[in-house]
């Protein structure tokens, strides 16, 4: 049997790839992209506000008069050079011995082994090349929103973003018995500190995951009835004690929805290279409140989009050298020469969540140690 990926690369024809990873979004479940979506655009640079357009009303005007102007310019110090996101991936042995098998039964069945070929190339392209890449920028986006900041060591390379999220913003952190999961837990006194900050936003969404959740639930100091609970969000109650007896809290300010978000990708584990470990999208200890509100104006060079809800920023998809200065992501995959029957592919990615330096303040950061 001659074992290739070559016949396979031929039907899927060139630069399959590269439609593949561009075609790809985000999928439903990654909750920070809805946040701050991604955007091609034409520049490496990340300059966000410095041409940012706000719409005003239309003005008043007699005949035969001039237009009276409504567009307002405003200017933001954010400027940072988008971030390069690369990986490269290649069939292991292991898995070619498995291929190799499976292909050989095929044959002697009848089966079309070359349409099981041009599958895994398929499946290897999704799994092992794109999925990571939107990983990585969904855990970036997870940085920016709920620690203000991005502090990535890879190796040799640094990512250091800061993007000036006011200090009464990220309220104190909670440790030993003031943690959500003490005593003498502050999530109630960090629930209204939040609603206090953004009661000039239309609406507020509060992002944890599940396991911070957990803490506040099970700890009876919180004095907290679930009043619903799904796998996408769970809403508490405080309870007070009136006449010797439990009940709900009239105080609005006593019930908040939080949405759960344990979306977790894998990395590189830095004490052992040869292994991964799984990593929260959002940290762990991060109460997340922003403010909703609806966006009026938009950011040149990103073309159409559509209205956004929470008027935070998004995430900046500059070109690629690889791709020859085409907006978007860039992959290849194909046989090394004299190796047909090993595959590798590489994936790249110039990109930066963006948040909006007039919506850094629609932004409140809790944090609390976990119990466990």
């Amino acid at each position: 049997m001659d074992f290739s990926f070559i016949p396979a690369l031929q039907q899927l024809g060139a630069g399959f790839a590269m439609r593949l990873i561009n075609q790809a979004r985000p999928a439903a479940n990654y909750l920070l992209a809805s946040i701050l979506p991604e955007t091609p655009m034409t520049s490496y640079e990340v300059k966000n506000g410095s041409m940012t357009v706000r719409s005003a009303m239309a003005g008043l005007v007699g005949m035969d008069s001039p237009y009276p102007p409504t567009g307002q310019v405003s200017l933001s110090t954010f400027m940072e050079r988008s971030a390069k996101l690369a990986n490269q991936a290649t069939f292991t042995e292991e898995a070619l011995r498995t291929l190799q098998a499976l292909l050989m039964h095929l044959q002697l069945s009848g089966a079309a082994s070359n349409e099981r070929m041009v599958e895994e190339v398929l499946n290897f392209t999704n799994a092992v090349l794109i999925q990571p890449n939107l990983d990585a920028a969904e855990w970036l986006r997870g940085q920016a929103l709920a620690t203000g900041a991005i502090a990535w060591t890879f190796g040799p390379v640094q990512l250091a973003v800061d993007y000036g999220i006011p200090s009464g913003n990220k309220l104190t952190s909670r440790a030993g018995n003031d943690a959500y999961s003490g005593s003498s837990s502050k999530f109630w006194t960090d629930v209204k500190a939040q609603g206090r900050l953004l009661r000039g936003a239309s609406g507020i969404i509060r992002i944890a995951h599940p396991d911070l959740i957990e803490d506040i639930v099970a700890n009876e100091a919180n004095n907290v009835r679930v009043v619903s609970e799904d796998a996408g969000q769970v809403t508490l109650q405080r309870m007070i004690s009136q006449n010797g007896t439990n009940t709900p809290s009239s105080d609005a300010r006593d019930a908040v929805t939080i949405i759960k978000y344990g979306l977790e990708g894998e990395i590189i584990d830095p004490a052992d290279p040869t292994a991964v470990k799984a990593t929260p999208f959002l940290p762990k200890t991060k109460l997340v409140a922003i403010g909703t509100g609806v966006n009026r104006g938009y950011v040149v060079g990103a073309g159409a989009r559509e209205p956004q809800a929470y008027e935070l920023g998004y995430t900046h998809l500059a070109p690629t050298v690889e791709g020859n200065g085409a907006p978007g992501r860039w992959a290849r995959v194909y046989t090394p020469e004299q190796r047909p029957w090993q595959l590798t592919g590489e994936a790249v990615a110039n990109l930066l969540p963006v948040i909006d330096a007039r919506a850094v303040s629609r932004i409140v950061i809790a944090t609390s140690a976990l119990s466990s």
